[in-house]
């Protein structure tokens, strides 16, 4: 399975085009760490795991035009068929950046380490494209978010889509907000350190957002 090639092109250039036109006008960042409750499957039948997960971000966003932002992100997965630590590091470029929507394009890489499947060990890295978009709700200080990071690519089909909503509140010195939403993790590989299986991890989570 392959990319569409349209489609890569037509994401080329909106990077590009995207890293001339919008950039921050001063250095900040955000963090974000959230409790995960997520359900297993293998090959289609659900399997039993850890009833909770932790995962966390961090993004880097500076004025400098052409440069990408930076974003780095962390998750486990332990289940009794399979198990997995990912961390994925992402640059992205804001397409749309105003006081309703935002929206980042971005490329990145996702390392899977520590992996068993059926107690069989893998590690391996793999490519990803980024969408994160968000809409803001104003008047009950709350905004609707999807970060999203997919892959089909060289017989494998990684998805890892988050979907939610926060409540901002809005400090002096950073902005908090509490978030909730539903994550879904997927593999479907043919070859992802010598290891073929068709695996998915999805529930829901809370957490807290400071964007500093």
């Amino acid at each position: 399975m392959k990319i569409n090639q349209a489609y890569k092109t037509l994401l080329i250039g909106a990077l590009l085009t995207a890293g001339s036109l919008h950039a921050d006008t001063i250095i900040g960042s955000d963090v974000e760490i959230g409790v995960w409750q997520p359900t297993y499957s293998s090959s289609g039948g659900t399997v039993k795991g850890d009833s909770k997960s932790v995962f966390a971000s961090a993004t880097f966003e500076h004025p400098v035009p052409m440069l990408p932002n930076l974003k780095g992100s962390y998750s486990t997965v332990k289940s009794d068929d399979y198990e997995y630590t990912k961390l994925d590091a992402t640059a992205y470029y804001e397409i749309l950046d105003n006081d309703l929507v935002s929206i980042d394009l971005g490329l990145g890489a996702s390392q899977y380490m520590d992996g068993k499947f059926k107690q069989v060990g893998f590690e391996g890295t793999l490519p990803h494209l980024y969408v994160d978009a968000e809409v803001s709700l104003p008047m009950i200080s709350s905004t609707l978010y999807t970060d999203i990071k997919y892959m089909d690519y060289n017989d494998n089909t990684v998805t890892d889509a988050i979907a939610g909503v926060r409540y901002d509140f809005n400090l002096i010195a950073a902005d908090l907000g509490v978030k909730a939403g539903y994550r879904v993790q997927s593999i479907n590989t043919q070859d992802l350190g010598g290891q073929t299986f068709d695996i998915k991890t999805d529930g829901y989570f809370v957490g807290l957002h400071a964007d500093f």
